[in-house]
């Protein structure tokens, strides 16, 4: 025990040395999780998981555009309105081709009175209506700025719809109830004995009789969250940061190897696990240093810049131990590279290479579910898939420790391979 105390104490005494290492991997990390979860968070708004901020231009200052404000702020649009009194149709079309606004939306000037006159003609006889099956809806005109995703344009095109489709019926219902009275009116029937509750028809036709409930798991046993990026980046780069300490660690062994140091160690009674634990142990604590960095980021810096704060009070026992298998792969890999590459520049390269691949096709940059067939095939061989599964079984799904013991097994196995080829081929050598 005391010789891998000393082999950790010789390591962490190297790694003081090398400043610039360290800041490169406590920065780096740091950087990308900020950046990233910005960028994801700006994503979410364009496809609708956010509320978004549309510009109206209302023209006809009616019922009409009031009206449809109302319903749209029900959903997930933001209303900015334009001041219609000294603009017209070309400078909301000039805002949204500069890209302030992702949309807009105009209602020419009469639209108001030009829709009031055809829901209320529907029902007439001999009206215009009924005579022409042609006759021309009141059309309200939208527009995108050219640089927006497809997905926007559907989604905000979506709900500009339904609360057109929505304003449409109480207008029916409104003009319905109006016909019926008067018809019984003019009949001489009594209100009570009318085949149709002509009282209020507007709003029962208007109450909704089945909603879409988005529970999140509340009324579940397990108790999720819903989906937002701080969750999913915060542990995913941090993953990321902790693994690229295989590349300081491969450093290590190289200089030793290139020095001498590492034959003379090879003289002294210790053996190769026992100098492989001394710097697992020293770079397990650089991991735990990451993570924390990152973690602490993610709850005091992200709501100061409009983020959601990122927690880890679901199951703070199941994540350090998530943490600690991951950086044992980490170490794993660093020293299985620092043996079998015979120049820094390999390990360097090679080491950023796996790292950024296992990155890519394990989930970091892009979710798992948003890859292609193939591509989700190939993320269960990431070992940085195992420990960003593990984190989000436990962060984001509620799940309890025994859900995350497949990808420990994992990290562990990946883990014991690593040492098991860096030490028969480093006795191999000798």
């Amino acid at each position: 025990m005391l010789k891998i105390l000393a082999a950790t104490t010789k390591e962490l005494l190297l790694l003081k040395r090398d400043r610039t290492g360290l800041l490169i991997l406590f920065i780096m990390p740091a950087l990308l999780v900020i950046v990233i979860t910005l960028v994801q968070e700006n994503v979410m708004e364009l496809t609708g998981q956010k509320k978004t901020r549309v510009l109206l231009l209302d023209l006809d200052g009616g019922e009409l555009g009031s009206a449809l404000q109302r319903q749209l702020s029900e959903g997930n649009v933001e209303i900015a309105a334009l001041d219609s009194s000294e603009k017209k149709t070309a400078d909301l079309q000039q805002v949204i081709a500069d890209g302030k606004y992702q949309a807009g939306i105009l209602i020419e000037k009469g639209s108001s009175a030009a829709f009031q006159n055809l829901a209320t003609s529907l029902f007439q006889k001999n009206s215009p209506a009924e005579k022409s099956e042609k006759t021309a809806p009141v059309a309200i005109s939208i527009f995108f700025d050219p640089g927006v995703m497809p997905g926007f344009r559907s989604g905000l095109r979506a709900q500009l719809q339904v609360a057109l489709e929505t304003i449409a019926m109480k207008a029916k219902a409104e003009n319905l109830t109006r016909e019926l009275d008067s018809f019984l009116s003019s009949m001489g029937v009594p209100k009570t004995l009318a085949p149709l509750p002509a009282e209020g028809l507007a709003e029962r036709i208007g109450r909704p009789l089945l909603v879409l409930q988005d529970t999140h798991g509340e009324t579940s046993t397990i108790k999720t969250q819903p989906y937002n990026p701080v969750q999913q980046n915060v542990p995913a780069w941090a993953i990321f940061g902790m693994f690229f300490t295989a590349i300081p660690i491969a450093g290590t062994i190289l200089q030793e190897r290139k020095s001498g140091i590492w034959i003379r160690l090879n003289s002294l009674p210790v053996s190769h696990l026992q100098l492989f634990s001394g710097k697992v142990l020293a770079y397990i604590s650089v991991c735990l240093c990451q993570f924390a960095l990152i973690t602490l980021i993610g709850f005091f810096v992200f709501p100061r810049i409009g983020l959601p704060a990122f927690t880890v009070l679901q199951n703070i026992a199941g994540v350090v131990t998530t943490i600690l298998f991951i950086s044992l792969a980490a170490c794993g890999f660093g020293i299985f590279l620092g043996i079998i590459c015979n120049s820094y520049e390999q390990a360097s390269a090679l080491g950023a290479t796996f790292v950024v691949t296992a990155a890519a096709i394990g989930g970091v940059m892009v979710p798992v579910y948003a890859m292609p067939d193939i591509m989700q095939s190939l993320s269960v061989i990431s070992p940085l898939n195992w420990g960003l599964t593990a984190f989000q079984d436990l962060l984001i799904r509620g799940h309890s420790f025994s859900a995350i013991i497949d990808d420990l097994t994992r990290l562990t196995f990946f883990f014991l391979a690593s040492i098991i080829f860096a030490w028969k081929l480093s006795r191999s050598r000798i």
